[in-house]
């Protein structure tokens, strides 16, 4: 038995009945020398065996917490812990507000996230994930690039609003961090920034998250959650190729066969097309 197995009823009533067998072979005699043998054996104190008989005596072999000064002390202290984390939890959700726009193309969030390496590539040839996700209805055009710079995200981003015009939604708004593959530090040279440059010839309005607050992108960052459980960890690739085209199946029964918990468990198509029905569908 480890020195750390904690001594469970069962086997305090296998020491007490131990115990009263060697007092039965000795007539009664010996009895420290029995506690110890006992303790050496299961590799507890041998006065952890004289409370144990004790208590055997009457019929007591539930485990008892020791309630000495420190130990009362140390269980108040984690309790006051917990409750202050707790509190601090229940207060930063408090000023959380989720929100859910009503139509269609109205905004849609996008954000680049480094993907795994793939055994057997060379590792120094990095990937990046870029996606663009619907805030309304959760349809998502995404892409591996081979680098996450201005003028690499400005094409995808030609690609994505193309793709979502052949949906039948246009868009109107976007909302990015504030990564330089996005925008600038400077205002006044946002202008001359390629991915701000196209969002200008594609008409539409460039919103920006709070600086070190991914919460605010939070549909897109759990978009890349999700690919990590169900897709990347899933499934074993032989080569970038072979994981470009399976991660595209994939995106397609995403859009269209996988339910989704944050619409009420439809798929991003359905959701699309009971907004298409009410006329919320930016056009």
């Amino acid at each position: 038995m480890h020195k750390l197995t904690k001594l469970t009823p069962l086997i305090r009533r296998e020491i007490y009945s131990k115990y009263k067998e060697k007092m039965r072979v000795t007539k009664g005699k010996r009895k420290e020398e029995c506690y110890c043998e006992l303790g050496v054996f299961y590799r507890v104190h041998y006065n952890l065996i004289r409370k144990i008989v004790k208590r055997g005596k009457e019929g007591d072999f539930t485990v008892h917490k020791s309630t000495t000064k420190a130990n009362l002390g140390y269980c108040f202290k984690n309790y006051t812990k917990a409750e202050r984390k707790l509190l601090k939890t229940l207060n930063r959700n408090a000023g959380i507000i989720r929100y859910e726009k009503e139509m269609a193309g109205e905004m849609v969030h996008i954000d680049v996230h480094k993907q795994k390496n793939i055994k057997g590539e060379n590792p120094k040839k990095k990937k990046y994930w870029a996606g663009l996700i619907d805030d309304a209805t959760r349809i998502t055009y995404a892409e591996v690039l081979s680098n996450k710079r201005a003028k690499t995200l400005a094409d995808f981003m030609r690609r994505a609003y193309k793709w979502f015009l052949s949906k039948g939604i246009t868009i109107k708004k976007l909302l990015s961090d504030n990564g330089l593959e996005f925008t600038t530090y400077h205002k006044e040279s946002r202008h001359l920034h390629s991915f701000e440059v196209m969002l200008q010839k594609l008409n539409i309005i460039h919103k920006y998250t709070r600086v070190r607050r991914p919460q605010t992108n939070g549909k897109i960052e759990r978009f890349w959650r999700l690919i990590n459980d169900n897709f990347f960890y899933k499934h074993s690739f032989t080569s970038h190729k072979d994981f470009n085209m399976r991660f595209m199946d994939w995106l397609t029964f995403y859009n269209c066969k996988r339910p989704h918990g944050g619409i009420k468990y439809m798929t991003p198509m359905e959701k699309f097309e009971k907004l298409l029905e009410l006329n919320l569908v930016c056009l």
